[in-house]
């Protein structure tokens, strides 16, 4: 071994100038920048993500009511036997059982009960868009059998699946597009929509109290043997005009439908 002593060569760091000073913060008017845009997007996020909220919280109880009433069909035609759905709108509660013979259209201590649905509070029953005061007789137009007026807010399934048909004016079924001819439909109306003008049957379900042709609100349309006489069960959803709706149907003024799956 060399007896010449070893030395590490080590490179000195070289200095940075003042020119080479870099900086990873930001500035004061970027933050400006960043908090504005982030209170544009909340401004205008808020409104959407609410209507999305109440949209939802309308849908589930919508789509409860919906399943009780197409159950009860179900159950009419199985047990061979009338079930009816029965709507309490002051206590919020929807209820189905079924009717043994002798048929009274009263729940009897003996008839089983087949459902037992309390609406939530934030639930309104009103007809759309323009329709009576909250929870009145066009809110939930099943109305009069057989000729007794005293029978209302309920649905009646036959045995053989098929609906009692009300007798109530304003429980009527509605007027399907082109027909008759020369009905006053115009080509903005799309098919399958409806025409409710002088009052149809249905349960109106609505996510606030506002009436007219607001986009701000909800209204479902539950009803039973519009197009046919087979106890056919439908859901339908009003469309403000600015969402789609049709300008050329009669229909609570201006009030467009149209068919829906419950989306």
């Amino acid at each position: 071994m060399s007896g010449h002593a070893l030395h590490r060569s080590i490179s000195p760091v070289p200095a940075r100038g003042r020119g080479h000073r870099r900086s990873w913060g930001f500035t004061m008017a970027e933050m400006l920048i960043v908090l504005a845009i982030m209170a544009m997007v909340i401004a205008i996020g808020i409104p959407f993500f609410m209507r999305f909220v109440r949209r939802e919280n309308l849908r589930a109880p919508v789509r409860e009511v919906h399943s009780i009433v197409l159950a009860a069909r179900m159950q009419a035609a199985k047990r061979n036997q009338q079930v009816i759905v029965l709507f309490d709108l002051p206590s919020h509660r929807v209820t189905s059982w079924a009717d043994n013979l002798p048929y009274n259209y009263i729940h009897d201590v003996a008839e089983p009960l087949l459902a037992d649905f309390h609406v939530p509070d934030n639930v309104v029953f009103r007809a759309a868009p323009n329709g009576g005061a909250v929870n009145d007789a066009d809110a939930v137009a099943f109305d009069t059998y057989l000729g007794n007026n005293t029978r209302v807010d309920m649905i009646v399934f036959r045995p053989d699946g098929t609906s009692l048909p009300p007798q109530a004016a304003n429980s009527v079924r509605p007027v399907l597009p082109g027909s008759p001819p020369g009905s006053g439909y115009t080509a903005t109306v799309p098919a399958g929509s409806v025409n409710c003008a002088a009052g149809c049957r249905g349960i109106y379900m609505a996510d606030n109290n506002s009436t007219g042709d607001s986009p701000n609100r909800n209204v479902f349309r539950i009803s039973v043997d519009d197009s046919g006489s087979t106890g056919r069960v439908t859901l339908l959803k009003w469309l403000p005009s600015s969402e789609g709706g049709n300008p050329g149907e009669v229909n609570f003024v201006p009030s467009p439908w149209r068919w829906n799956n419950g989306s």
